[in-house]
């Protein structure tokens, strides 16, 4: 049997609307891992969270990996060592946060404990509970930020009118030119901003050749704008059930069952098992 790579996004995919994962859904992703496939789960959420996540599905085993933050960090969840890291610039992020609040939107950067933002905001609270992710308000971003490492992102937030943040993005295009950032929608709600040519396909192609698997042998699944640059970059791209029509046409399959009915189990059976 040919080892296969399967990479998956979480929330959207994966994940049901309210978080969990269904048993159909977590019983497949053993069966292929007991085979000896490979699962990488891949997604716009930092380390501390997604290594939360990995303990609870048990993807902890031998080739379970994770590509983190939309692909600024790499991490191999079996020997808990991160392989890959890349930040945002420092010097970037007090521009970054003063445009955002002209626009009326949440601002979020990231250290080692968790996110760190300047406003305890409503969308703090809905990030950080359904996330898992701890964080701390500081009056000045900057001065809570890690010493010897860049920010991993930086997030923008409106949980009510992405009107604005579209707006926002347009803004922003000739500064994030400027500094070498590229900006995607996770989500609906989030707007996140990382270092250029870094995000889910190159964390992709990082790890199928960290594991020389072969092309021919890599699929993935997602259902929003920050999946795209990892469909594109897989042999069979998977598009969920539920995802924006517009995604439809990144998919080679598309999923007859949604992330609430267990759409990955549907996947893993079709092509793995």
């Amino acid at each position: 049997m040919e080892k296969k790579i399967l990479f998956l996004d979480l929330d959207g995919t994966l994940l049901t609307d309210s978080k969990g994962i269904t048993p159909e859904n977590l019983d497949a992703i053993q069966k292929a891992v007991n085979l000896g496939h490979a699962i990488v789960v891949c997604t716009g959420r930092p380390l501390v969270s997604t290594a939360k996540q990995l303990e609870k599905l048990g993807l902890t085993s031998p080739g379970c990996y994770a590509i983190t933050s939309n692909g600024a960090l790499i991490y191999d969840a079996h020997s808990k060592k991160t392989i890959f890291y890349k930040g945002v610039h420092k010097d970037c992020i007090r521009e970054a946060f003063d445009e955002a609040y002209k626009f009326g939107l949440h601002a979020q950067t990231y250290n080692q404990a968790g996110a760190v933002c300047e406003h305890d905001t409503e969308e703090m609270h809905y990030y950080s509970v359904s996330t898992l992710l701890p964080y701390e308000v500081a009056e000045d971003v900057t001065t809570a930020l890690d010493k010897d490492a860049d920010p991993i992102k930086l997030l923008f937030i409106d949980l009510h009118d992405r009107s604005r943040l579209e707006a926002f993005r347009r803004h922003m295009e000739p500064w994030a030119e400027k500094n070498q950032l590229d900006m995607f929608f996770s989500c609906d709600q989030y707007l996140e901003f990382l270092p250029k040519g870094i995000n889910k396909g190159s964390g992709v192609r990082f790890i199928s050749e960290y594991l020389n698997i072969p092309y021919e042998h890599t699929l993935a699944a997602g259902d929003a704008e920050n999946d795209i640059t990892m469909l594109k970059a897989v042999k069979l791209p998977c598009v969920m059930k539920n995802a924006r029509p517009e995604m439809y046409a990144y998919g080679e399959y598309i999923t007859e069952l949604d992330n609430n009915h267990s759409g990955i189990a549907e996947i893993i059976e079709k092509f793995m098992l």
